[in-house]
């Protein structure tokens, strides 16, 4: 039997817990104004490397604001292998995500050593530093709801050839998003954008365009705007038989849910 979670996990706000072998788990939240947060996460970690860990992303820039790194973690009783970290961070307001993800071996209910003193912690909550916060100002944060999504393709799946049309009914300026897979100047799980009329392409996820996305070398991001005159668009996603949401082959990049490409329209 576990000995009980800690205060800090009962006070939760947001609570990704009893984590499972190979899962991603995620939940977004919205804050009004700065909170200091307590983050207590639960993990598996071995020289110097975290293999189940956590970190929050900003969802409006999609950049990590904190994430689970060995060097910070403390034994977590049991294996040495389990880690945990409980500090406090300060969060601006703004929309965020937190995401918790395992590979495939000792995790809750699941151990092949020990396990950790709080097991049934193993995954990350957030909770009020200062238990003043009133809890009912933190809401909940649907990524799919963002009223600037023009037209996204996401959880992209291994062997996936998958479309969305998207029409501008004036000159606009959007960011692109995409995430994908590509080693030796060549992108092997690419976006690209077509005119819907003429089939034209006018954009391509190509390997010189991108820059890492955390994780293993091969995993590839583009982050940067475009312009569009008015007129009837496909934004397209294709990917090879290996490596995506489905079945990571090797570690996957830091923002895993985005695998794929969203296009936004930009705030001036």
């Amino acid at each position: 039997m576990s000995v009980p979670a800690p205060p800090a996990v009962d006070g939760a706000f947001v609570s990704l817990t009893r984590i499972r072998d190979d899962e991603i788990a995620s939940k977004g939240f919205t804050l009004p104004k700065q909170v200091d947060v307590r983050v207590y996460a639960v993990g598996e970690g071995t020289g110097n490397e975290m293999h189940d860990f956590g970190w929050i992303m900003n969802a409006s820039t999609r950049e990590p604001v904190w994430r689970m790194r060995y060097r910070d973690t403390e034994r977590a009783g049991g294996a040495t292998k389990n880690r945990m970290v409980n500090e406090v961070i300060s969060l601006d307001a703004g929309n965020y995500i937190v995401y918790y993800m395992t590979d495939g071996s000792h995790s809750w209910d699941d151990w092949n050593s020990s396990p950790p003193r709080h097991e049934d912690a193993w995954g990350i909550t957030l909770s009020p530093a200062d238990g003043n916060v009133d809890l009912e100002l933190v809401s909940e944060y649907d990524v799919g709801s963002d009223p600037n999504i023009v037209a996204q393709l996401i959880t992209i799946r291994d062997d996936a050839d998958r479309s969305k049309g998207f029409t501008l009914d004036n000159e606009t300026e959007l960011r692109i998003y995409a995430l994908g897979e590509g080693d030796d100047g060549e992108m092997y799980d690419y976006a690209w954008i077509e005119d819907a009329n003429s089939g034209r392409g006018l954009w391509e996820m190509t390997y010189r365009l991108t820059e890492h996305a955390g994780g293993a070398r091969k995993n590839r991001m583009y982050d940067a705007n475009i312009t569009l005159p008015a007129g009837e668009y496909v934004l397209r996603y294709r990917a090879d038989d290996s490596h995506s949401l489905e079945s990571w082959n090797l570690t996957p990049p830091n923002d895993p849910f985005s695998y794929g490409v969203t296009l936004l329209r930009v705030e001036n």
